[in-house]
């Protein structure tokens, strides 16, 4: 697995515990979604009500005290986090790495602390669909999996369209916790109404922008040819400086609307480069979702 060597596995040994020194077992300093099983751990006793197991009926106690109450047992915690992962054709743009190989490495980190603190794990990939699943997975010794998948993952020819790969994804979730999306939210149709859903339907979005250094800063100028990979469609053109600068506002102006939204409807993001090593970008996010913590 070249993505995921044993220095890679180091780093995120460090993160997992820059992230139990900040948020302890709240993933992202998230609350999440819990679903109590069946258990053997005794924590106490309550009053019988209607429904309750016979079973648990406490007989010693409803002796002594001519009262009816029942043992209560606590299992473990069920909480699940998803990372819905873009792979469209838009993310194997990118120097001197592909976005896609950024946002796996940046998927595998976020597993990796979650699985750490005994938190399921699943990874959607999608583009204008879900293009691979990898089922909810809990315990460090699941690890391998995890990265197996995410290493095997290779980008769609499909442009993205994160409101339909959501309805897929949402269509088939009983259970609600923190989504992390990550991708570069280029989405010709807008990923507003994506996140909009994600929301709506109980989930806890956070997105990761994942945007390449030449699509922030370029530096070409002269004769060149522009190509859309979505449609396959070029130009050639004549960039001048002014050009570029326009350009620059553009991009600044867009990135500061994903902020705009997000801070509306109080959803944590985080934009990183491929320029930018994977552990930079995680420990903004640990330091960022601590910030929230306490804010709250």
């Amino acid at each position: 697995m070249t993505l995921f060597d044993s220095n890679f596995r180091r780093r995120c040994d460090y993160l997992d515990q820059a992230a139990r020194r900040s948020w302890g077992t709240r993933f992202l300093g998230r609350r999440l979604d819990k679903r109590w099983a069946g258990g053997s751990e005794f924590v106490g006793h309550s009053d019988y009500t209607s429904g309750d197991d016979f079973r648990n009926v406490d007989w010693h106690i409803c002796a002594r005290l001519d009262e009816l109450v029942t043992r209560q047992y606590r299992g473990s915690e069920d909480r699940v986090v998803d990372i819905v992962l873009d792979c469209s054709v838009g993310m194997g743009l990118g120097e001197p790495q592909e976005k896609l190989d950024v946002a796996r490495r940046l998927a595998a980190a976020l597993g990796y602390m979650a699985m750490a603190i005994w938190d399921r794990v699943s990874v959607v990939a999608v583009s204008d669909r879900i293009v691979a699943e990898l089922p909810p997975i809990r315990g460090r010794s699941r690890l391998p999996r995890l990265f197996r998948f995410l290493d095997d993952l290779q980008v769609d020819a499909a442009p993205v369209n994160l409101k339909l790969a959501v309805e897929a994804f949402v269509r088939n979730r009983a259970q609600r916790g923190v989504t992390v999306v990550i991708s570069d939210l280029f989405d010709p149709a807008g990923f507003e109404s994506a996140i909009d859903l994600l929301a709506l339907r109980g989930f806890q979005p956070y997105l990761l922008q994942v945007v390449d250094d030449a699509e922030a800063e370029p530096t070409y100028s002269g004769s060149v040819t522009l190509a859309d990979v979505c449609s396959d469609r070029s130009r050639r053109t004549y960039l001048e400086e002014i050009d570029l600068i326009n350009y620059r506002k553009v991009f600044r102006e867009f990135s500061t609307a994903c902020r705009r939204y997000c801070a509306q409807r109080s959803i944590g993001i985080i934009q990183t480069r491929t320029g930018i090593p994977f552990q930079e970008s995680v420990l903004r996010m640990i330091r960022t979702a601590t910030s929230r913590m306490y804010a709250q």
